[in-house]
């Protein structure tokens, strides 16, 4: 189902016609449904929580941003001729051992480590003339970065490269009457399900999120099933 679609059932199923008007345009339902989405991302994990985003260096860059994640798993790089993964850096030990000059100063290579990085000025509306003066040490990405997620690289790449990043990402957000999610094209009830359970939360309504709770957990268990069968496929025997 798309969001035109969802939004419909939204309103036949509940009643809520207040939530969604008579050409079934939203009037409300939308943020309980993109609300009911997220939270089926975090209940468990499934077989579409991983994902992976493919970002393009240019030579004399080390900073890679990206939406929609939850949780950064791994990084690789991809050159021409290989790939390789990069290890994960506690930020200080990054900067400390490898960004502690200025970004001009830096000698572009190949890349061998990452860290996930700082993506808030504090306070947040902040002009770039106020920091002018620290610009040249400043690795936060510039811009309001409220729905992105931010590595720095150990150097500057020395070619153009490939950057990788594997995690566990958020469903897209539903904003258009044609999107659809994996929840809304897979799941289209346990998605319902979700919203209806957002629209007790507002109602401080205990007994209904509970109850939507518990329906909502049995099938996501379900679901988690077939991730744990694909995980055990063709295991002959434990590792040491």
């Amino acid at each position: 189902m798309n969001l035109l679609q969802t939004r419909t059932l939204f309103r036949n199923l509940s009643g809520r016609f207040d939530l969604v008007n008579e050409d079934f345009s939203d009037n409300g339902a939308d943020i309980f449904i993109n609300t009911g989405s997220k939270y089926l991302d975090r209940l468990d994990e499934t077989q579409k929580s991983w994902g992976s985003v493919f970002k393009f260096l240019e030579l004399g860059y080390y900073i890679v941003t990206f939406p929609y994640c939850r949780a950064i798993k791994e990084v690789w790089c991809g050159s021409t001729t290989a790939r390789w993964q990069l290890e994960k850096k506690n930020l200080q030990d990054l900067i400390e051992g490898y960004l502690s000059g200025m970004p001009s100063s830096r000698t572009p290579g190949t890349p061998l480590y990452y860290s996930p990085c700082i993506t808030r000025y504090i306070p947040e509306d902040a002009l770039a003339i106020d920091i002018e003066s620290f610009l040249g040490w400043v690795d936060v990405p510039s811009g309001s970065n409220y729905a992105f997620n931010t590595i720095l690289l150990n150097v500057p790449v020395s070619e153009k490269t490939t950057v990788i990043v594997n995690g566990l990402f958020y469903s897209i957000e539903l904003v258009n009457d044609t999107d659809e999610n994996y929840w809304s094209a897979v799941h289209p009830m346990l998605l319902y399900q979700a919203a209806m359970r957002e629209v007790e939360i507002s109602n401080r309504n205990t007994q209904g999120v509970n109850d939507w709770s518990a329906v909502i957990k049995e099938t996501m268990q379900q679901i988690g099933f077939d991730l744990v069968e694909e995980r055990i496929a063709e295991v002959s025997q434990m590792e040491d």
